[in-house]
C-alpha cells in the first residue's frame, strides 16, 4: 500500500509542504531558543506558548499544502505523513549540528523532547493533510 502511495505522491506539493514549514519554524525556533540570552521556555512567564503555537500552525499548514488536491483520505494522511517526518528530521539534524558547534551536551531529557516533539509534529502535519483533503471533498 504505502509502495503505491510513494509512486503516486505528488512530489512538488510535499516539497513545497516542507519547505513552507521550514520557512517558518526556523527562524522562530531560532528566535525561541535566544530570546534574551536563553530559551523562552527557561524564563519566567508563558511567552513560550506563542512559539509553540506558531510552529504548530506551520507544521499543519505544511501538510495541508502538502495533501492539496488529494482526492483520497489516506493519501492526503500520507502526504501530510512525509511533510512532517522530513521537516521534523531537518530540524533534529539542524539541532544536533547547532549543539555539536555549541560544545553543549545531548542529555536525555532533551532527547526524550525531540522524540516527542518530532512525533507530534508528524501528527500535525498528518492532520493538515487530512483537513485539506475533507475541504476538497466538501461541496461547493
Amino acid at each position: 500500500m504505502f509502495g503505491r502511495a510513494a509512486d503516486q505522491a505528488r512530489w512538488p506539493k510535499i516539497l513545497f509542504g516542507v519547505v513552507l514549514t521550514l520557512a517558518v519554524t526556523a527562524p522562530t525556533l531560532f528566535i525561541e531558543e535566544n530570546w534574551h540570552g536563553k530559551p523562552m521556555i527557561d524564563q519566567p512567564g508563558q511567552l513560550w506558548v506563542i512559539p509553540t503555537i506558531v510552529v504548530a500552525i506551520a507544521f499543519a499548514s505544511g501538510g495541508a499544502i502538502g495533501a492539496r488536491r488529494i482526492t483520497e483520505l489516506w493519501q492526503a494522511l500520507f502526504h501530510g505523513l512525509i511533510v512532517g517526518t522530513a521537516a521534523s528530521a531537518v530540524l533534529l539534524v539542524a539541532d544536533v549540528v547547532r549543539r555539536a558547534t555549541v560544545h553543549r551536551p545531548l542529555s536525555e531529557g532533551v532527547l526524550r523532547l525531540w522524540v516527542e516533539a518530532a512525533l507530534l509534529s508528524i501528527v500535525l502535519a498528518s492532520l493538515g493533510g487530512a483537513i485539506s483533503y475533507l475541504r476538497s471533498t466538501r461541496p461547493t
